[in-house]
């Protein structure tokens, strides 16, 4: 009852009220705290893509007309505005008048849309979905599939060029885990709707190589690789926890929608494994979830981001799922209670986007973060 009446009467309540534009037509870019539009801020194929995926699972779940025309709306502005009519793909940011920006074609964009339309086609399922799906499916497996080297190729020009400054890594790197999780993420919620034989083929890949190359035998993630998926030198320092707890629960719901036996086998222990990595030093003792580790775990950044937090309840919630072990749901009653002391802003709305170790919400963000 409590998250639902945060989803309700906080979280999407907000979004209905604030980020639809006052045309009716699309979504802002952005807001402040009091939910007053920022002028000319730039629009993400990203944020609209999770707007759709969002209220396509609200109006699912909660058979709630409201939340399903928002979910219309979406469809059409990720469908119509964010579209490169001309080459194909996803813009990653436009303009608050539509007009393309970041023309860089980011897979890590492309995979977004590729879930929420997906999501899209359980709310509206029809003939004419599904073949605009597998006719997208086929065409980013067409351009963003590495045919000499495994996984998928990080980013592109607006002609499908391969582009090396991909901004998604550090350094550059050629292979990100962020990408690849996401392109799982996105992969399943295809393969749940079409049962495409293709689909379920290159989700296995995906899987086995979480299992056999990213996800390091500490339980923590991998955060960059060269072509082969081998961890670059500087990448083997880190570990971001709120992925680490995300692919905790992704992961092993690709598998579950996947229903392959080997890959089930396997991806279970391994799921609870990373969870339990990322609780050992990852959580602080409020349930509050720290950003991330440097240094091989000599510096950690103890600044709680909203994102990792909201990933954590869902660990934790799956943790309990998997194993039925009561700890579990003690950490998600921990975290929830911090998330509702100190990450929620109850007079203006919504959360804060992040909070210090203490819980002091961030108002200005720091330079130097």
């Amino acid at each position: 009852a409590l998250f639902q009446k945060e989803l309700h009467e906080n979280i999407l309540s907000f979004w209905i009220k604030y980020s639809i534009q006052k045309d009716g037509k699309g979504f802002y870019g952005a807001v402040d705290s009091k939910g007053n539009p920022i002028p000319g801020a730039a629009k993400t194929s990203v944020l609209n893509a999770r707007i759709l995926w969002t209220f396509a699972e609200a109006a699912k779940n909660f058979n709630n007309k409201i939340y399903g025309e928002i979910a219309d709306k979406a469809f059409k502005v990720v469908t119509n505005d964010f579209l490169d009519k001309e080459h194909g793909g996803y813009y990653m940011t436009i303009s608050s008048e539509n007009q393309p920006l970041d023309t860089i074609k980011h897979t890590y964009a492309q995979a977004f849309v590729l879930y929420a339309l997906s999501k899209y086609y359980e709310l509206r399922s029809s003939s004419q979905l599904l073949q605009q799906l597998k006719t997208y499916f086929d065409f980013l497996e067409e351009k963003t599939k590495d045919t000499e080297f495994p996984g998928y190729t990080e980013a592109f020009t607006r002609k499908w060029q391969p582009y090396s400054e991909n901004r998604m890594a550090d350094n550059n790197e050629p292979r990100s885990m962020n990408t690849h999780l996401h392109i799982i993420e996105a992969y399943a919620a295809y393969y749940k709707v079409s049962q495409d034989n293709f689909a379920g083929k290159r989700l296995k890949e995906l899987l086995l190589l979480f299992m056999n190359k990213i996800i390091r035998p500490s339980g923590h993630l991998g955060i960059f690789f060269d072509k082969n998926f081998n961890e670059t030198e500087s990448s083997k320092a880190i570990c971001s926890f709120g992925h680490d707890i995300e692919a905790s629960w992704l992961l092993w719901e690709a598998a579950e929608i996947l229903n392959d036996k080997e890959i089930l086998e396997r991806m279970k222990p391994l799921s609870i494994k990373i969870l339990d990595a990322v609780d050992r030093v990852g959580v602080d003792k409020d349930g509050g979830i720290f950003l991330e580790s440097t240094r091989f775990g000599s510096h950690v950044r103890t600044n709680k981001h909203w994102w990792p937090q909201a990933e954590t309840l869902v660990g934790f919630m799956n943790g309990l799922e998997v194993t039925s072990d009561k700890k579990y749901w003690d950490k998600v009653k921990l975290t929830w209670n911090f998330i509702d002391n100190c990450l929620i802003d109850h007079k203006n709305g919504e959360w804060f986007t992040k909070v210090n170790r203490l819980g002091i919400p961030y108002l200005v963000e720091p330079k130097d973060d």
